[in-house]
């Protein structure tokens, strides 16, 4: 039965979101915001920490230790490292020597020169090539860039410790991936890899790794090299809509605003207009096509598919939902927005200079938002927002259905009838948050592919410094109750 929305229900919803336009003593207009105005960057003031900047060139590192001089006498790893160059579309890229415990930035390389670094074979000596810096400098900061090198580390003889896992532990914790190109040589008879290490930040926009990918898979000249491609995420994870972007996967009984809908990368804002008791009573209750009585109700929020095969070397077997009440919290970040949208004004002249009044104080026309400024125009407030994170948990107030889940991958979220009333206002407007976590995380430790990263060392019989840095880094970038989407909803009382 679809539920039509009464004239009761829209009074109700128009009482309790009225935009009030109120003129203060000087007949300023003064302006108030609501959910939708202000949720994406609400929500960007949880989420979006990474401080990437797009504007930064795409970085090339590149080992200049002795052995990887015996390295592109391979064949095959030399024509790797001039496919890779090959595939570069930008003019130019920032470009490091690693080498003699200091890391030397060549200004101004070109495409041609790029190609030649690898023959030149005098600089390629010793075993004083500092890999821990480079890797800590791309890290620090937040660089979009590739290293090249075979990954042993000498410091007072050949390290095979996890010297690297600090460095890719934060990396990953950031949100951030780690690909991994690997191709194979040689060295008195020994095995050992060359590593294209390419950190890739969450908000980057560079496309060198993605176009060397694609050159990879569609070029000819590419299928006569053999080498290893991996990609280690804590955050890779497919998010499919499978609904109208205008109204999102609500259930149609809800009664939503479809012009307040927000469709979000990785959220999404849905005003219910409909009472709670109708929502029990037309969702809760719901009946299949025969007339039988569906066990827990219809889902309120649905058609929305999660894939984590983007993320082979974590074992995800559960998920979960965690529902607050943000109401509070929302509403001092929206009474510092508006706040910042009223500030006070000034009387000035026909050049914009200010004019003062006779003790030579500023003329005030308007003294701005009344809880910010003081009646001289004064900013009294403080507007930087602080996100808490003590919110309002209401635990009890849905369901997720975890059978269709492991049927499909899909995210039903349902009422929960015997919901106890507690953490929902009766008089005002809620705001709830839900967000979709991952639960019972474990590393996939026993992937094969992790082999990859083991060597026969120089000093060592088998050196696992890269390998027990990256899993060591995915133990402790584990995602355990990481949220990996969030709906925002927007009721009416309880």
């Amino acid at each position: 039965m679809k539920l039509i929305i009464n004239k009761l229900t829209i009074v109700i919803v128009l009482i309790f979101t009225t935009i009030t336009i109120s003129c203060n003593k000087n007949n300023g207009s003064f302006t108030t915001l609501e959910p939708k105005d202000l949720i994406e960057k609400y929500h960007k003031t949880y989420f979006e920490t990474n401080c990437f900047n797009p504007k930064s060139h795409f970085s090339i590192f590149l080992d200049y230790s002795g052995s990887i001089k015996t390295a592109f006498k391979d064949n095959n790893t030399l024509g790797f490292y001039q496919l890779f160059i090959n595939s570069i579309k930008l003019s130019s890229v920032d470009f490091f020597e690693v080498n003699n415990n200091k890391i030397d930035k060549i200004e101004n390389i070109s495409k041609t020169e790029l190609y030649k670094k690898v023959k030149e074979t005098d600089r390629f000596k010793g075993d004083a090539a500092p890999l821990n810096d480079a890797v800590k400098t791309i890290v620090d900061n937040n660089l979009a860039a590739v290293f090249i090198t075979d990954g042993e580390l000498w410091e007072n003889g050949e390290r095979d410790d996890p010297w690297a896992r600090e460095e890719f532990e934060n990396w990953l914790k950031a949100g951030n991936s780690i690909e991994f190109f690997i191709t194979d040589y040689l060295e008195f008879g020994k095995q050992k890899h060359i590593f294209y290490i390419c950190f890739i930040p969450k908000n980057s926009n560079n496309t060198v790794v993605s176009d060397f990918n694609f050159y990879l898979e569609n070029s000819i000249e590419a299928k006569e090299y053999k080498y290893a491609h991996f990609c280690f995420t804590a955050n890779n994870v497919k998010i499919t809509k499978e609904y109208n972007v205008t109204n999102g996967g609500v259930n149609e009984n809800a009664g939503i605003d479809e012009t307040a809908f927000i469709n979000g990368e990785n959220f999404e804002f849905v005003f219910i207009m409909n009472k709670w008791k109708d929502l029990y009573k037309y969702i809760g209750q719901s009946f299949d096509i025969n007339g039988n009585l569906v066990p827990g109700g219809a889902p309120l929020l649905s058609h929305l598919k999660v894939d984590f095969s983007g993320m082979e070397f974590y074992n995800i077997k559960d998920i979960d939902i965690v529902v607050n009440n943000i109401t509070d919290d929302f509403n001092k970040f929206k009474t510092i927005e508006e706040i910042k949208a009223n500030p006070p004004i000034f009387a000035t002249d026909d050049n914009g200079q200010q004019l003062l009044d006779e003790n030579r104080l500023p003329i005030l026309l308007t003294p701005g938002h009344y809880e910010g400024y003081d009646m001289n125009g004064k900013l009294i407030a403080d507007t930087i927002f602080a996100t808490s994170e003590q919110n309002n948990t209401i635990p009890d107030l849905f369901i997720l259905d975890k059978n269709i889940y492991q049927q499909n991958g899909e995210i039903c979220i349902k009422l929960n009838d015997k919901f106890s009333g507690m953490g929902l206002s009766s008089t005002d407007m809620n705001l709830l948050r839900i967000d979709l976590v991952l639960k019972d995380v474990s590393v996939n430790s026993s992937n094969e592919n992790l082999d990859k990263f083991v060597w026969q060392g120089s000093k060592v019989k088998e050196n696992r410094s890269m390998y027990n840095s990256i899993l060591g880094a995915f133990n402790s970038a584990n995602p355990q109750n990481r949220i990996i989407y969030t709906y925002y909803l927007y009721t009416l009382p309880y």
